[in-house]
């Protein structure tokens, strides 16, 4: 039986009986509520005692809305745990966000944020624990998780410290509008696209027709092609920019160019948007997230999908694994508490049952990646092997906030170019000059 994905709060605990089976077969947690045992094989007798029966509240970073907070995280707790209380803070991780919370005076233990980088501010801020001590005594089993997500968790370590766990991936894939490609008798996009056979089937779907511009390709989300490259936009080596140091920005620019390039295709703002494709259905492909909620819930919109092109140069690539991360507070009082929650949540469990709701899963688990969408009403039409259809590309050792200053004049060097406003080495030029000022400008603080 579906249900939907608002409902999904509603049932977390109640899973199929396949990912129960797949969850109890690969170490899932056999425990009652009010005890604890360690998620991974291993001695028991030298993991903590911890009563989880007992009335604890925790005060949890919420990296999206309240309603997805409780969807993945809020209700499964509450289900497995009833004597927990989980009080959230914050909406959507940046340094600023978390600097005010804590000005305010607000005592986080557990987090949920996005992205790798987000280590470093973390870091600086104080509030990220080394995990390894309690992942060595519970003998805990990182291989469970994607290599390529691990290994970005381990990148922001110094000394072989684990500040987090991989808790999701940023999977991305390629939305197709049906009745457009049906409207002008043209064949669907397909697995294993380059950028380049992208640009020349988009140029066969745009047109303008009765009066209606009907655009091929839409530039979606930005961040996808430099992630595809594993390109940073600072150096820690020279303390500058990339633009002009690395080749690959200048062909990104060149894509960019050649898409915009083709008549008709190009919007009246450049933007990162859905709604040509979502609400107008003019835009007959959409490079996005792999998160399908929206696009299924978009009135009279007749989709599928295909895995994200990659760029000649950099076949099998696809996307960041760094969706998500869950952290601890070494400030926080409930250590032992907090542990087994970020233990449970990270179970193939949890993992499981947020895969069946849309939320690609972090581990390697073939279960999960099997079930992912399952619980969604209308996926059963789509090529959902699209969304790993891609390696994970792991990203280079960023540290979040000269990431932030770096790739700051992306996107207007994007928009400069596709509008016919600049040409690419200068939008380069550009882009290298305002990003090298401000990273200097942290540099000198």
């Amino acid at each position: 039986m579906k249900i939907t994905w608002k409902q999904s709060a509603k049932c977390a605990s109640l899973l199929t009986a396949a990912a129960m089976l797949a969850a109890c077969g690969s170490g899932g947690n056999k425990a009652s509520p009010g005890t604890s045992t360690p998620s991974s094989p291993g001695d028991a007798s030298k993991a903590a005692v911890v009563d989880m029966s007992k009335p604890i509240t925790f005060t949890f970073f919420n990296n999206a809305s309240n309603e997805i907070f409780e969807q993945e995280i809020g209700a499964r707790i509450k289900a497995k745990y009833p004597n927990v209380t989980i009080k959230t803070v914050g909406n959507g991780f940046t340094r600023s966000n978390m600097e005010k919370l804590l000005a305010a005076g607000e005592q986080i233990d557990l987090f949920w944020i996005g992205f790798q980088e987000s280590i470093a501010d973390m870091k600086e801020l104080g509030l990220a624990m080394d995990l390894s001590e309690l992942i060595k005594r519970d003998k805990y089993d990182l291989s469970r998780f994607d290599d390529s997500a691990l290994q970005m968790v381990k990148d922001q370590s110094d000394k072989g410290e684990i500040f987090a766990l991989p808790w999701q991936v940023g999977s991305a894939v390629l939305f197709y509008n049906t009745d457009l490609f049906n409207k002008f008798g043209v064949p669907y996009p397909k697995d294993g696209m380059t950028w380049s056979e992208t640009i020349d089937l988009a140029k066969k779907v745009t047109r303008n027709d009765n009066g209606v511009q009907y655009r091929g390709l839409d530039i979606g989300l930005v961040r996808h092609f430099y992630q595809q490259y594993a390109l940073s936009p600072f150096d820690p080596k020279t303390g500058k920019a990339t633009y002009l140091s690395d080749p690959r920005w200048n062909r990104i620019m060149q894509f960019v160019k050649d898409l915009y390039s083709i008549p008709g295709n190009r919007p009246e703002k450049i933007a990162e948007d859905r709604a040509g494709f979502m609400q107008q259905k003019v835009v007959a492909m959409l490079p996005w997230s792999a998160y399908f909620q929206p696009f299924l819930g978009a009135a009279d919109l007749n989709f599928n999908i295909a895995a994200l092109p990659v760029f000649d140069d950099a076949k099998g690539q696809g996307v960041s694994p760094a969706a998500s991360i869950l952290m601890m507070n070494p400030k926080t009082k409930v250590k032992e508490e907090g542990w087994e929650i970020l233990k449970f949540l990270a179970s193939d469990e949890v993992e499981i049952g947020n895969s069946r709701i849309g939320f690609p899963p972090a581990i390697k688990l073939q279960a999960a990646k099997d079930q992912f969408g399952a619980d969604l009403p209308g996926v059963e039409k789509l090529n959902m092997k699209a969304v790993f259809y891609n390696k994970f590309t792991a990203q280079p050792v960023i540290k979040g906030e000269y990431h932030s200053a770096a790739i700051k004049p992306y996107v207007p060097m994007i928009q400069n170019v596709g509008n016919d406003k600049s040409d690419i080495n200068t939008a380069l030029r550009d882009a290298q000059e305002a990003a090298d000022k401000a990273i200097q400008e942290l540099q000198s603080r």
